[in-house]
């Protein structure tokens, strides 16, 4: 599948701003609760699965070397050609524009023609070959910059706009200071506005979560954490095996499914994928390490019983990793026991 497939894009309308005053827009723009009942509002397309729509705002976030790029690259390799994700269904190809930050241009050419046919449907601006040919530097919040890309995608009819990643592509802003986001958020409202698909790539902190300030999450659809399986600890050579898990979803009332993800190399070159749902002890594990300490809390994140968390949780303990305290679990760490607290 290529750029015949792609929807065309919609018809741009005109910036009220631009033809009217404040006092005239808010006239124009004031919906009456009776009015609303009636209005017609063309309901979003779904992009990946049922939990990723038209426009949203998205971040894949994990600990450094675990595979956020291996599953940015691939999710846009498949919205390119139309074919699905794993099990997350992908109706019609898409056209995508990758801006890579960090990747060495050798690397980025390896996992792209590893990972699926190359397609004119899917654009790359690497910070390695664009400086090469332009002496620039990308940076997300520089204003000159954010009105290229806003007006590279509408000129393009790219509606897919993958960032890899938050921190490389951000310079000069500091991931702990709220106010430092303002520079960046607008930006990322106006794409919404204007129906293009936002995915953050970003890292880990040491505690697991997404590293830096909350309040980028704020006006986010959805998030998905990547950590490695703990029955297959620095095993990959080559290749990523990890776990995907939902820790915001805003357009399905129920949690989609986490699954674990193994990206392997074949001898001809190409890196086969495979998708599976994750197995529960995983999750278990996954949930104490971040914090997560209550059996009703696990039981209800995971949709399990609370008698089934109990089971895991013996298990993990007869295992050596955990440990259990006044009905709480604990990560054992080396030298240290939960017991010699007092």
């Amino acid at each position: 599948m290529d750029s015949t497939n792609v929807p065309p894009p919609e018809e741009k309308e005109t910036d009220p701003d631009a033809q009217v005053s404040w006092d005239e827009a808010l006239l124009m723009g004031a919906v009456t609760s009776m009015d609303l009942k009636d209005l017609s509002i063309t309901p979003r397309m779904k992009v990946i699965g049922d939990w990723c729509l038209v426009g949203d705002l998205g971040f894949i976030f994990a600990p450094r070397g675990v595979g956020k790029t291996w599953l940015g690259i691939y999710i846009a390799k498949c919205l390119a050609l139309g074919i699905d994700c794993g099990p997350w269904a992908i109706k019609h190809s898409h056209l995508v524009l990758y801006l890579d930050g960090e990747m060495a241009a050798a690397d980025i050419k390896e996992r792209d023609l590893n990972l699926g046919p190359p397609t004119h449907n899917l654009a790359y601006i690497n910070h390695e070959i664009l400086f090469d040919r332009t002496s620039k530097s990308m940076n997300l919040a520089d204003p000159e910059f954010q009105i290229a890309i806003l007006k590279f995608c509408l000129d393009t009819g790219r509606r897919i706009l993958i960032l890899d990643n938050l921190s490389t592509l951000t310079s000069g802003v500091d991931e702990n200071k709220s106010i430092d986001w303002e520079k960046i958020l607008p930006w990322l409202l106006r794409l919404r506005r204007e129906k293009i698909t936002v995915i953050f790539i970003h890292h880990a902190g040491r505690g697991g979560q997404m590293r830096g300030h909350s309040k980028r999450e704020d006006p986010s659809s959805w998030i998905i954490s990547l950590a490695s399986p703990k029955n297959d600890p620095d095993q990959v050579v080559s290749g990523a095996h990890f776990m995907s898990i939902f820790t915001k979803w805003r357009n399905t009332p129920r949690k989609p499914s986490t699954l674990e993800w193994n990206f392997s190399p074949l001898p001809n070159g190409e890196i086969l994928v495979r998708v599976e749902p994750c197995e529960q002890i995983d999750v278990f594990r996954y949930l104490v390490e971040t914090g997560m300490s209550l059996n009703k809390d696990i039981a209800e994140e995971m949709k399990i019983s609370s008698g089934r968390v109990s089971q895991l949780a013996k298990q993990a303990e007869a295992a050596g990793w955990l440990e259990i305290k006044k009905g709480k679990y604990y990560m054992k760490t080396e030298g240290y026991s939960q017991s010699n607290d007092p």
